[in-house]
């Protein structure tokens, strides 16, 4: 029993609310967290064979304790989060007898969370889900939120819909088996709350870099999942349909999300893509004459720490095409996320392609 005490952290929406649990041990008492929605209806948790092989334990622990459960396997990389995919779950639910009271708990990690929400969000109109987070990505970002999503060719994320979970769940000890590629992606997306809204992030992992990177610290682990998670529930619970405050967590998104198309979301993990992609905000916060040359120096040097794959060709007419397309646009302007410190994020709606294609030098 870890002796760092649970955090329970609301996400205020009306009839729509939940909490996100953040508890390590949480995955050994599943069932109690979920008791309330059991009904003795279907249950399918959609998953990842290497997930499912490590933590079967977890699943049954459900079937001993009386839930209708089945498993659907997906692939785990960003080729899965596409219609065809859905397709697949949505003809595989229907072939196991769900109907609109089943439940789908999302168990993986981003690409699990986002396809399953999805999944949820459209089946028969739309059934509970309840996201399981086992990545670190997932766990402060991607699961929180309700936004659920697949690819097109086109780009990222451009078919979804906002879906809200009845819970997310939250066990930082499944991190025990996360690659050190895994964290390093996963830590970007901490970063980006610390850019935006809470400097303390930043400075926490800047002055504990090999501590957070290799997870041996699970007391400043837990301080940080929950003070995203705490952010995240924040700006979600003042602006659910990202029509204002919402948008301040695209921070490094917009290229970054250019950089993981170039790639056929097949080379970068979508938190090195916007590792990537905050190197270019910066550079463009500071030429707008927001970020002064201290704090651009401070952020890039940390940014700069992190090992990253190289991005090959970098095709400059390719990333304007595609953030064109960027769902962020609203009547030919993009609202591009720049910081006027750390810890201040602010929406811009004023950067060029040639401010976008010089902040390519960044990346070298």
């Amino acid at each position: 029993m870890s002796k760092i005490a649970p955090q329970i952290i609301p996400l205020e929406l009306g009839d729509k609310s939940y909490d996100v649990v953040v508890a390590y041990d949480l995955r050994e008492h599943l069932h109690e967290h979920l008791a309330s929605l059991n009904k003795g209806q279907k249950w399918v948790v959609l998953t990842q064979q290497v997930i499912y092989d490590l933590y079967r334990d977890v699943i049954d622990e459900l079937t001993t304790n009386g839930f209708d459960l089945s498993v659907i396997i997906v692939p785990g990389d960003e080729g899965a989060k596409n219609i065809s995919f859905a397709e697949q779950v949505w003809t595989q639910m229907v072939e196991l007898g769900c109907d609109r009271s089943s439940v789908l708990l999302a168990l993986g990690g981003g690409v699990v969370g986002d396809l399953g929400g999805f999944v949820a969000a459209t089946y028969m109109r739309g059934i509970p889900f309840v996201q399981i987070p086992t990545t670190l990505l997932a766990m402060i970002d991607s699961a929180i939120g309700g936004k659920t999503a697949v690819n097109l060719s086109a780009g990222k994320n451009l078919v979804g819909a906002i879906y809200q979970p009845k819970a997310v769940l939250i066990d930082p000890g499944f991190l025990a088996t996360l690659p050190r590629r895994n964290v390093i992606s996963s830590l970007g997306e901490a970063i980006k709350y610390g850019f935006i809204r809470d400097a303390s992030i930043f400075d926490t992992i800047e002055n504990n870099f090999e501590e957070m990177v290799s997870l041996e610290n699970e007391s400043l682990l837990s301080e940080i999942i929950s003070k995203s998670c705490r952010i995240k529930c924040n700006i979600v619970s003042n602006d659910q349909f990202e029509t204002g405050e919402r948008k301040l967590l695209n921070f490094g998104h917009t290229i970054g999300h250019a950089f993981e198309t170039i790639q056929e979301y097949g080379g970068l993990y979508h938190g090195e893509a916007v590792l990537y992609g905050m190197k270019c905000a910066c550079f463009i916060s500071h030429k707008k004459g927001l970020l002064s040359s201290k704090e651009l120096d401070r952020s890039l040097a940390l940014l700069n720490r992190f090992p990253l794959p190289e991005l090959g060709a970098v095709p400059p007419d390719r990333i304007l095409e595609i953030v064109a397309h960027d769902k962020k646009n609203v009547n030919g302007k993009l609202s591009f996320i720049l910081i006027d410190s750390i810890g201040n994020g602010v929406i811009n709606t004023e950067v060029s392609a040639d401010d976008i294609l010089e902040s390519l030098s960044a990346i070298n």
